[in-house]
């Protein structure tokens, strides 16, 4: 996390970046419409270049940085399909953390009518996308409410509780981009909360590294250069859940396994074109899992 509260963090604009290329590249299908909104304009140039690059070289970003493409693509679709599951499901709450520049509450909004939203993140990157809904709306929406933390050093459910969060409210969390930059503790004391702190059948999607990537294994796909991009930018992977032990993982947690997709399946759903051709790779060392609390 950066130091200075007032600074967003880095890697939420460059995804937030990939998301946008991905919408405009029509095997990738990305939904995101929104995700040009939240760009800066150097990003919004960058967003220009690349599309240019692309046009020249498909491959550009896949030698650049192997597997980031498709799984933004990839973990943006499946995490949009798991929220309309949720929302049929009967959610009450909804609450993203660390949001960055996660467009679903604005996406979705009509389909989370009636449903308290919140955002919680990095004070400086919740600051700059609170100026961004500003600028788009005239105002913030009324349905979300905005929670800055530092998740190494404050307590999520003080922060939660304090901005009207109901842990007697059916919920769906989203932890998307997070638990590989934060210590165990940090990643134990978010998922306990969540199995502690909501009802029964509450749920939770998030995606997160193999533990042994974070302990140097760079063999899986992208993982050097991954691994790599992460020290450039100040952001370190930091925890992981080793491979195959994510049920054991969740259940000491409290939570239960609904699904856990790794990069064979991601790739067969999200990154195979109509004729069965596969369009690209994902990074070999992450999974998303969708779990619920137990009662």
């Amino acid at each position: 996390m950066p130091k200075n509260e007032n600074k967003a963090i880095k890697s939420a604009s460059i995804v937030t970046l990939i998301r946008a290329l991905g919408f405009y590249h029509k095997d990738a299908q990305n939904p995101d419409y929104m995700a040009i909104l939240f760009l800066s304009r150097k990003f919004k140039f960058l967003l220009w270049l690349l599309r240019m690059i692309q046009k020249v070289s498909s491959g550009f970003l896949e030698n650049s940085a192997p597997g980031s493409y498709w799984y933004f693509q990839a973990r943006t679709k499946h995490i949009d399909a798991l929220l309309t599951d949720s929302i049929n499901s009967g959610i009450e709450q909804f609450v993203i953390l660390g949001s960055g520049y996660d467009s679903r509450p604005y996406r979705f909004r009509e389909e989370l009518k009636g449903i308290q939203t919140f955002e919680v993140d990095f004070p400086g990157t919740l600051s700059v996308k609170k100026q961004k809904l500003v600028q788009l709306y005239n105002t913030l929406p009324e349905h979300i409410t905005y929670v800055p933390i530092d998740f190494n050093s404050q307590s999520i459910k003080d922060v939660l509780f304090k901005n009207g969060y109901d842990p007697k409210k059916k919920t769906f969390f989203i932890w998307e981009g997070v638990s590989y930059y934060l210590p165990q503790e940090s990643v134990d004391a978010v998922l306990k909360f969540v199995a502690q702190n909501s009802p029964s059948n509450s749920l939770i999607a998030f995606d997160y590294a193999l533990s042994s990537f974070i302990e140097g294994d760079y063999r899986t796909y992208g993982s050097e250069k991954l691994a790599k991009s992460w020290e450039n930018v100040g952001e370190p992977g930091l925890s992981g859940i080793k491979d195959g032990g994510t049920d054991s993982f969740l259940t000491e947690r409290g939570l239960s396994v609904i699904s856990d997709l790794g990069p064979e399946k991601l790739e067969h759903i999200y990154a195979t074109g109509p004729d069965g051709q596969q369009l690209g790779q994902v990074w070999g060392c992450m999974r998303i899992a969708y779990a619920s609390v137990i009662g």
